[in-house]
């Protein structure tokens, strides 16, 4: 199975370059531009087809791609026509937009079919735990959700989903043991899940790569049992104990497999959630089902999710470049992508290609970044040409390259360095969680 899933990483980043590099491929060539080597890969050739025009090259290092189109380099200008040197600022700046363009259209087309293979989505039983406000004259605790509006419910969350915000709903609930219809008026979607609640047991579903809970090595359907010696029977009171906590680590008693350990885990602050303290865990849903649309459902949702997904990424560099402590779990490298790859892989077809959709809309958004050997950093120097109205010398060009070769390597290095050492943690932490005790003794506070 290992070997499966670093193919299906390898095969998918390799898709992702050759879409990222064909995108600048076709709109050189839509301005006439003579591309010399288009090549996926690095170092060494492996294959080679030669056109007319352009040598198409398969190479030995799959970690990237290339288009080599003639002066294009600030020390190889080239009075041709047909230079790269030679078009106008714009049309330059158009060439290095063309492969984060082409990543973001693949993503769209990828979420487009991800919706329509039918889209897999994780849930809690339709099972109302606890209803407020004036919700609890209609529901009871221990009611399970058969129906909404004539649709079959799976999950408590799907629920939202089928209401009708501005006419009444009709439920059929199950009801000691009994088939009740109760029709409601004025529930909305957020009344929903803001009034009622299914029942969460405090049982790890995903553990978030780089965070703490992932260093500590917790796994999923690890049960909470206790944290500093006081029991937790729902996902919300471990919740509370975490974020309201004044420490910066806490001890959980954690069950696994029939036993029990006690586990140490540091406590981060989510930024995005007003420095509230997370260790990076997610809930367990024991509900799977699938949702289908219709194609016009498919590129809207398309759509949305692509823009809510690039919004999040911007917002968090945001965070990252206010509190640089931040980086440490956020930026990860090759081996985080591919404990995310193995996740994606265990859960079907259509979450693979949501994360690959995902993976391209990243490489989109970190080529865009303003460092100069990246796109960003070269759209960056169209720009600066276009409203001064000439470029930037030469000398100063190679300057600012030289110092952004210098930035990548760092970065690549420190998403290494972040991959490994937050591996190595979790590894260990799993080796030592495997010799301890069963059932170890612990004093109870209630």
């Amino acid at each position: 199975m290992t070997f499966i899933n670093i193919l299906i990483f390898a095969v998918a980043l390799g898709v992702l370059v050759t879409v990222h590099e064909f995108g600048h491929l076709i709109v050189a060539k839509l301005f006439g531009i003579y591309v010399e080597k288009f090549s996926i890969g690095f170092g060494p050739k492996l294959l080679s087809y030669k056109s007319k025009t352009t040598e198409y090259r398969l190479s030995l290092l799959p970690l990237g791609g290339y288009v080599k189109m003639k002066g294009e380099n600030a020390d190889e200008k080239k009075p041709d026509p047909d230079s790269f040197s030679e078009k106008p600022w714009w049309q330059r700046a158009l060439v290095t937009l063309g492969g984060p363009f082409f990543n973001l259209l693949f993503a769209l087309f990828l979420f487009v079919i991800m919706y329509g293979l039918g889209k897999t989505y994780e849930d809690h039983y339709p099972i109302i735990a606890e209803a407020d406000s004036l919700y609890a004259t209609y529901f009871q605790p221990g009611d399970e959700i058969i129906t909404v509006n004539g649709e079959d419910i799976y999950g408590f969350n799907q629920v939202a989903e089928k209401l009708k915000p501005k006419s009444s709903n009709v439920f059929t609930i199950e009801r000691d043991n009994r088939k009740e219809t109760i029709t409601t008026d004025g529930i909305t979607p957020g009344k929903w899940v803001t009034f009622l609640r299914p029942e969460i047991p405090p049982i790890v579903g995903e553990v978030s790569p780089g965070m703490p809970a992932f260093r500590a090595g917790l796994q999923s359907e690890d049960k909470i049992l206790e944290i500093e010696g006081f029991k937790v029977n729902k996902w919300t009171e471990m919740r509370k104990h975490i974020i309201n906590s004044d420490k910066s680590k806490l001890e959980f008693l954690i069950s696994r497999n029939g036993n029990q350990f006690l586990k140490t885990i540091n406590l981060e602050e989510n930024v995005l959630s007003n420095g509230r303290k997370m260790i990076g865990v997610s809930q367990y849903m024991p509900v799977s089902y699938k949702e289908r649309y219709s194609i016009g459902q498919c590129f809207v949702n398309s759509g949305k999710i692509t823009v809510s997904f690039i919004i999040a990424n911007y917002v968090g560099f945001y965070y990252i470049i206010k509190n640089p402590k931040m980086a440490k779990s956020s930026v990860g490298g090759p081996v985080m992508m591919y404990s995310m790859t193995k996740q994606s892989t265990s859960k079907g077809l259509d979450t693979l290609i949501g994360f690959i959709a995902a993976l391209s809309l990243i490489l989109m958004i970190m080529n865009l970044l303003p460092i100069p050997v990246l796109d960003g950093g070269q759209f960056f120097f169209c720009l600066i040409e276009g409203i001064k109205g000439s470029p930037l010398s030469i000398k100063v060009q190679m300057m600012l390259q030289q110092i952004g070769i210098f930035m990548l390597l760092f970065l690549m290095v420190f998403a290494f360095y972040s991959d490994f050492s937050q591996m190595f943690s979790r590894n260990k932490s799993i080796r030592t969680d495997n010799k301890l005790q069963e059932n170890l003794p612990v004093e109870v506070k209630e």
